[in-house]
């Protein structure tokens, strides 16, 4: 495996067991704040999309991801970052449009992630965990959206969001050290 590949694959392999750690210690914060301190809770749903924005630069930074991989990072990013003004707009006085924006940007961020998966499938191997992952945040999005504009999901659903998104990244994490360790130069074929 070159140098810079290997220097890909344990940047994004560590990325990955970051974001399972926060994604399941942000998902116990949600679900323990949202009834007894529902401003807490609020303040969580916002700082969710911000997080994925700081770990969408980081992987542009530590990646140098070009093209249509690069494209898609960016645009997640900005998602991202529109989604958190959106939702910090609304997530006080309207909650059941931060739910539907979070879902917005859940389908969004997933199909992104989708394309994302696809590429680096071809390139690292071991991303079919990530592929998985983008197809159901897509799904769920949609149930966001139209649940949050319905008022049938609250913040505590998005728990169990985070929550199946850390299985996902744990998984990716797991295929890229046995990517690692094995020092192949193919990608994993899962």
């Amino acid at each position: 495996m070159q140098s810079n590949s290997t220097e890909s694959v344990r940047s994004l392999r560590n990325l990955y067991f970051v974001r399972t750690v926060f994604q399941v210690i942000w998902a116990a914060a949600v679900l323990a704040t949202v009834s007894t301190q529902p401003n807490v809770a609020s303040i969580l749903l916002i700082v969710y999309p911000l997080w994925d924005v700081a770990c969408t630069l980081y992987d542009l930074r530590t990646s140098r991801a070009s093209g249509s991989a690069r494209t898609s990072q960016v645009v997640n990013a900005l998602l991202g970052s529109a989604t958190a003004l959106g939702m910090a707009l609304t997530v006080f006085s309207q909650p059941a449009y931060s739910i539907a924006i979070f879902g917005a940007w859940a389908f969004g961020a997933g199909l992104l992630q989708l394309i994302a998966g696809l590429i680096r499938r071809k390139q690292l191997g071991g991303q079919w965990a990530m592929i998985l992952s983008g197809a159901q945040s897509t799904a769920a999005g949609i149930a966001f959206v139209l649940g949050g504009l319905g008022g049938k999901f609250h913040a505590k659903d998005m728990g169990g969001y985070a929550i199946f998104g850390a299985i996902y990244f744990l998984i990716g994490g797991i295929l890229l050290s046995r990517k690692l360790s094995q020092g192949v130069t193919e990608p994993i074929k899962v």
